[in-house]
């Protein structure tokens, strides 16, 4: 049994613009819930809002990559999963440090599912998969800084959960096409492409990285897969693209 803990911001807590028609579970991989401390068959939607929403679930039941990702890499490779998701909407990394409460919060629901699952099967590797860092663009943090924080990040991470790999999904143009950010949009395109630059570069500095899929970029760039009502967040089948591209990355890794 492998473990993928899927964390980070809005794209990875799910804002798509309806609920998915396909709600079938998906065979042979589970869902840790924290407010029930129970593993469940994994299935749309997916997470739960925790610690008076520090956490969150997939915004009113709607789609998320995660399914997807697990369907693909349990394909891919014959091993079962069990997903933690521990997702923040509009965070930013420095908000994930500890000490702070979404770091609290995402800590005690993996930890706790990391107990429960170790009761119940034999977990042979544990892999941290992130998407995030749109609300570093807006805020305009430095490749640099945002290298340095992700860093330690994962350090933390590998420290609670032994994690095998810290799993990047780089993230796409957000701040290109957020209308309450008052830039030009081509001026607004180098803020994403700064952190961006950043998550290319982090498997180069440090080992523990790796980079599963630079889909989002592509994606982001036409604005038919965004759900149209939340313009920023993919929609159900730019989700299905982005979970499929990652979790085969993550099956050839696994077999490596």
């Amino acid at each position: 049994m492998d473990v993928l803990i899927f964390a980070g911001q809005s794209n990875m807590v799910g804002v798509t613009e309806c609920e998915p028609e396909d709600k079938a579970v998906v065979e042979n991989d589970y869902e840790y819930r924290f407010s029930e401390d129970r593993i469940v068959p994994l299935s749309h939607p997916v997470g739960e809002d925790l610690f008076n929403k520090t956490i969150h679930g997939s915004v009113e039941g709607r789609g998320s990559l995660v399914p997807s990702f697990c369907r693909e890499y349990t394909e891919k490779t014959g091993r079962q999963v069990v997903a933690i998701h521990a997702a923040a909407g509009g965070s930013q990394i420095s908000q994930w440090l500890p000490g702070t409460p979404i770091y609290c919060a995402a800590k005690k629901k993996i930890l706790a599912g990391l107990r429960k699952i170790k009761t119940e099967y034999e977990v042979e590797h544990v892999y941290f998969v992130w998407l995030q860092g749109e609300s570093d663009a807006l805020c305009r943090v430095s490749e640099e800084k945002y290298i340095e924080r992700l860093v330690y990040h994962k350090n933390v991470w590998k420290k609670n959960t032994g994690l095998r790999k810290f799993c990047l999904i780089r993230v796409g143009y957000f701040a290109k096409t957020a209308p309450w950010a008052k830039a030009d949009p081509e001026e607004k395109m180098k803020w994403d492409e700064v952190i961006m630059g950043a998550q290319d570069k982090a498997p180069s500095v440090d080992g523990d990285f790796v980079m599963l899929t630079g889909i989002c970029k592509e994606l982001s760039s036409d604005i038919s897969n965004f759900n149209m009502q939340d313009i920023g967040h993919y929609n159900n089948a730019a989700l299905d693209k982005i979970g499929r591209a990652a979790g085969r990355a993550l099956a050839e890794i696994a077999m490596a």
